[in-house]
């Protein structure tokens, strides 16, 4: 069990075809009017809030992400997730089946409920209202708030493309080829992206599409599509001993507070999937409001240990796949391609957990337990990919000496044990040394993922030009 010391820390780091009960005729925005502001939730919403600036805890101070002033910028590499999406298929479908068994209970006792009283509204619309949605990306023009959706997709892709446009000018140059996975959300986030680049600086984007669908070995943006025995979950028995008292208590407190209503803790557990998609979609969420702030950071808790031992550093094979993207981030380091220095990329947040989990930078000598003190680690999952998350390499130079650092979700992470450069960054040959050290205690992606016959690294960032990724968008991840 979490102390309560432990807990009371945590609660301290934060001081989205069934039918409406009542369709409204001008959608969500007249309900969503003067609503409470739902922010400070994002961090405990586990990856499927809308994005967030990474939480600087007591481990770190808040570092200057501005370029040192006595510093030349000369690459930058970016690995982003898709920004605000509606729920895949299984997630709308159990987001559904919870919403129509709440909706089945009387319109008098949900009235009288003091936690779902906003089932009957007349101007709540609830935002799954057809399968039409299900795995897009959220834009201005298919939320239920429109434009006034502050949380939508598209917008989090354009104010990541115009920070990016005018923090890396320098760089960008006049022609940038951008590289994303062939789901139609991360295409979506790209383009959006791209025209932030074009519109600020004029400049001309190739955009190339890799597949993620197929098995293509390391080249390419989604390498565990390939790792035929990625996705095995290790220390299940760890995941299954975290406390799920708080979805017991849920299911209680809205089961006593609601006539007629039968909710499980299975379904208890879904409500905060509902309230993360609702506010991706919607811009608020009336179902996020049952929560206790100790509720959410059980949330959080038991998410955290389920992405550590899934696409986290403390399953093995993660590292590995993860070493495909550090690999190449090196390679473009000693050998960039001669006709640009920016190197972005799109893909999901699997992605990103898998490259953060290589390079280390949040590794915790003692691993995750379901007694684990998690007031001693930055490992979030939710906090490393909120949508639309990214992580920037930088590499920038200081009188006669070459450094690298890392930025992710607009905050500096320093390396581990590598960070008194300029703007707490490394110096690069240190970071070889570094890299070189991480590699030999990670076995290769091919002898982990038992790979034959297909590439084994991301040969895409020079060999574009000939090869032209035009792989098939897809609505369907895999």
């Amino acid at each position: 069990m979490i102390s309560q010391q432990t807990l009371s820390i945590l609660l301290l780091i934060s001081s989205a075809s069934a039918l409406p009960i009542f369709n409204s005729k001008n959608g969500n925005s007249a309900y969503n009017a003067n609503k409470p502001d739902q922010s400070h939730m994002f961090p405990f919403l586990a990856g499927s809030a809308p994005y967030f600036p990474y939480p600087i805890s007591d481990n770190y101070y808040k570092i200057d992400t501005a370029i040192p002033e006595t510093c030349t910028l000369k690459q930058v590499q970016s690995l982003g997730r898709h920004g605000e999406r509606y729920p895949g298929y299984g997630e709308g479908e159990t987001i559904k089946e919870v919403y129509e068994t709440i909706a089945k209970v009387s319109k008098k006792n949900l009235a009288d409920s003091e936690y779902l009283s906003f089932m009957v509204d007349p101007t709540y619309e609830f935002f799954l209202s057809t399968n039409a949605s299900l795995e897009l990306l959220t834009t201005t023009t298919d939320s239920i708030n429109g434009v006034l959706n502050p949380y939508a997709g598209e917008l989090t892709a354009k104010k990541f493309g115009t920070a990016f446009a005018e923090k890396y000018q320098s760089i960008i140059g006049d022609k940038l080829p951008i590289f994303t996975a062939s789901n139609l959300r991360v295409f979506k986030t790209a383009s959006y992206f791209s025209d932030m680049l074009n519109q600020y600086l004029g400049t001309e984007i190739d955009m190339q599409v890799l597949n993620e669908l197929e098995q293509t070995g390391g080249n390419s943006l989604t390498p565990s599509e390939t790792c035929n025995v990625w996705d095995v979950i290790v220390h299940q028995d760890i995941i299954d001993d975290v406390d799920d008292t708080y979805l017991k208590n849920i299911a209680s407190r809205l089961n006593n507070g609601t006539k007629g209503l039968n909710l499980t803790s299975d379904d208890a557990s879904v409500l905060f999937t509902w309230c993360a998609y609702e506010i991706d979609a919607a811009g608020y969420s009336p179902i996020c409001e049952i929560f206790t702030q100790e509720e959410l950071v059980w949330n959080s808790i038991a998410d955290d240990v389920y992405g550590y031992y899934v696409d986290g550093p403390g399953n093995p094979l993660i590292k590995s796949v993860g070493s495909v993207f550090f690999n190449a981030s090196v390679e473009l380091l000693k050998n960039p391609p001669k006709e640009y220095n920016a190197y972005v990329s799109f893909a999901h947040d699997v992605n990103i957990q898998h490259l953060v989990a290589a390079i280390g930078l949040f590794d915790d000598e003692i691993p995750m337990t379901s007694d684990f003190d998690f007031s001693n680690t930055n490992n979030k999952k939710s906090w490393i990919v909120p949508m639309g998350a990214r992580i920037q390499l930088e590499n920038y130079e200081c009188g006669n000496s070459s450094y690298v650092r890392y930025i992710l979700n607009d905050a500096v992470i320093p390396i581990p044990k590598c960070s008194t450069g300029p703007g707490f960054s490394c110096e690069l040959n240190d970071f070889y040394k570094y890299y070189d050290t991480r590699m030999s205690n990670i076995t290769d992606f091919a002898t982990a993922c038992n790979i034959t016959n297909l590439p084994t690294y991301q040969s895409f960032y020079w060999d574009y030009q000939n090869v032209n990724y035009t792989a098939p968008l897809a609505v369907g991840s895999y």
